[in-house]
């Protein structure tokens, strides 16, 4: 039994057929391209359109002719911003471990979880496990947190309301709590965790501004408790906010 799905796969072909020289494509060209029938072809543009990964090339056009949607647009902009954040971010990254000697990484917001996208290993022999890839809860960690603090309001009562899990006994699930923390994080400009995800463990975020002022990542260290005692925090800080201000600065953000 296979794991895909053969219609959205189809569906999904037909966005191939759109180029620079042939923009705009009716029903019928776009069954002849592809051999589906024209039925099948109609159904999938139709899922197509509504998702707005295309459009009508005109309202009153009655043969059906389709245009690439916005929503691709968008969804390309978060993977060249992904890219470039990246890009930028990594030689930055590498000064900031050598200077204070711990882990240090790069985590993105995807909906309501927050994702480890970059990690500088620290030289010390004893890590945490934090590969790239990992996903965690914006509601707990510092990382994630910084990322939740920085959005609306509404969106975050939403996600306050849903079923919070605890992975520590220190992992915060009261509301009251959370936006006491996501007070301080905005007050602040960053944030600090206490094996909220992993016992003996710390970790410390500040968030990653774009050109347009929006928080789109957080820069965060993370390290065993014994090795981040509270009279290292401000240099863990200072260190933090000094490396994510450049990254910012270099995606365009200019602070007021």
């Amino acid at each position: 039994m296979s794991n895909y799905n053969d219609t959205i796969i189809k569906a999904l072909h037909l966005l191939d057929f759109f180029t620079a020289e042939k923009p705009v494509i009716g029903l019928t060209e776009l069954s002849r391209l592809s051999g589906y029938p024209k039925a099948n072809v109609h159904r999938m543009l139709s899922s197509l359109l509504k998702c707005g990964f295309l459009s009508r090339s005109n309202e009153y056009d009655s043969d059906r002719r389709y245009v690439l949607g916005i929503k691709l647009f968008e969804l390309g902009m978060r993977v060249y911003e992904n890219m470039e954040l990246n890009k930028i971010a990594v030689p930055f990254m590498k000064e900031l471990k050598n200077t204070i000697n711990e882990a240090v990484q790069l985590v993105i917001r995807d909906k309501n979880e927050a994702i480890y996208i970059e990690k500088i290993e620290t030289d010390h022999m004893f890590r945490l496990y934090t590969a790239k890839g990992r996903k965690a809860p914006l509601y707990a960690g510092a990382s994630g947190r910084v990322l939740l603090s920085y959005l609306p309001d509404t969106e975050i009562h939403n996600l306050l309301e849903t079923s919070l899990i605890k992975f520590t006994d220190k992992t915060p699930i009261n509301k009251d709590v959370i936006w006491d923390k996501i007070q301080f994080a905005r007050k602040n400009g960053y944030s600090v965790s206490k094996e909220e995800l992993c016992p003996g463990s710390m970790e410390i975020a500040v968030p990653i501004f774009d050109s347009s002022g929006k928080v789109i990542a957080s820069l965060s260290t993370a390290g065993p408790l014994m090795r981040m005692p509270e009279t290292k925090l401000p240099f863990f800080i200072n260190s933090l906010k000094e490396y994510a201000q450049k990254i910012s600065y270099q995606l365009g953000f200019i602070q007021n």
